[in-house]
């Protein structure tokens, strides 16, 4: 299945062509992994395992060396924090038209690492970490028609440790 991915962040302008997502970066891949900690079931107890705050790892990005490249390098080395990035994936749709099925916000944005690396006749590829107070994903759900069924957004604030 074919899949469009754009990553917008707050001050960084990047070369995607899309018409819909103008001066947004175009990326590869992405991944994202969250762990929740916990103690193990007391025995004479009875309880359930005891939890702590999720962890979440940074959103890894993987791109091509683009026009958002220095913009984001001078992030990285800086530590500015910027206030909003997000994720917009699509899957392919009838009559060319790209159906979007998932949305990552963030808030407060922090690149965390940044590495490159380019293979014999390759552009080169880079790796972005993305770390942040807050992130919402936003699944859009859809009918067999095509017709979208309304969004099924949650989020975890890092800054209050809220759910919602």
């Amino acid at each position: 299945m074919a899949t469009n991915l754009f990553l917008q962040l707050d001050s960084i302008t990047g070369g995607a062509t899309d018409e819909n997502h103008q001066d947004w970066i175009e990326i590869f891949s992405w991944s994202h992994s969250f762990d929740q900690p916990t103690a193990p079931v007391s025995k004479s107890g009875g309880q359930a395992a005891a939890t702590e705050m999720c962890n979440h790892a940074p959103i890894s990005v993987t791109k091509y060396l683009d026009e958002a490249t220095y913009a984001i390098l001078s992030k990285t080395w800086s530590g500015k924090v910027l206030p909003k990035g997000k994720i917009e994936c699509f899957r392919a749709g009838g009559e060319d038209n790209p159906i979007k099925y998932l949305e990552v916000e963030m808030e407060d944005v922090v690149v965390s690492n940044y590495s490159i690396s380019v293979g014999e006749g390759d552009m080169p590829m880079e790796n972005i970490s993305l770390s942040y107070g807050k992130v919402t994903y936003n699944h859009i759900p859809y009918k067999r028609t095509g017709e979208a069924k309304g969004n099924q957004p949650v989020y975890h604030d890092l800054r209050s440790n809220k759910v919602g």
